[in-house]
Order: structure tokens, then sequence, then C-alpha cells
């Protein structure tokens, strides 16, 4: 084997290793679960008529608003927005634990 073959062997597992990490790092695995699931959400609710409903409700009747438009929404609505939600919230802790092979030895 010639060493320009044995060099773009290595350089391929490199960058495959490369892609491999890149692909597995949790803010782009949250970032598609985000994504996929705000698409899944516009699917199922009609943006324009919510910001129109909200545009007609005073600020102080907010929280009552939001409380009965939960409580009447469908199932799968609400999943996409506990998916959303659990996600955002999620992603700060992943980030901060540390995992075991990026730990350094002083």
């Amino acid at each position: 084997m010639k060493g320009n073959q044995l060099q773009t062997r290595i350089m391929r597992r490199v960058y495959y290793a490369f892609v491999l990490r890149v692909a597995t790092h949790p803010v782009l695995i949250h970032a598609l679960v985000v994504l996929l699931s705000v698409y899944a959400l516009s699917r199922l609710t009609h943006v324009a008529a919510i910001m129109n409903n909200l545009r007609s409700i005073r600020v102080g009747e907010l929280d009552t608003y939001l409380l009965n438009s939960i409580m009447h929404a469908e199932f799968v609505t609400l999943v996409c927005v506990g998916i959303v939600v659990f996600s955002l919230l999620s992603l700060p802790l992943r980030l901060s634990i540390p995992r075991r092979g990026n730990m350094q030895v002083a």
C-alpha cells in the first residue's frame, strides 16, 4: 500500500469520526427535536388564528386564556408543546453533566 493511499484511508476515518461526533452532539440532537416538534406543531395548529386571538385578549386575562386553551387543546398538540418545552429545559442540564471521556486529570 502506498503512502498516499494510507494517508487517504486514515483521513477518511478521521472525517467519519468527526461527523459522528458532531452528529451526536447534545445541542444538535436537541435542536433537531425542537425543530421537528415546532414543525409538527405548526402543521397541527393555525398560527395566524392563534395570533389574532392573542391580540384580542387583555393582558390581565392572558393567564386564564392560556389555561383555557391548554385545557381544550388536542392531545397531539399538547404532546408537541411538551416535547418542545422539555427539550428546551433539558438542554442546559445535558450540557452541564461532564462525560467520562472529557474529564481532565490535573
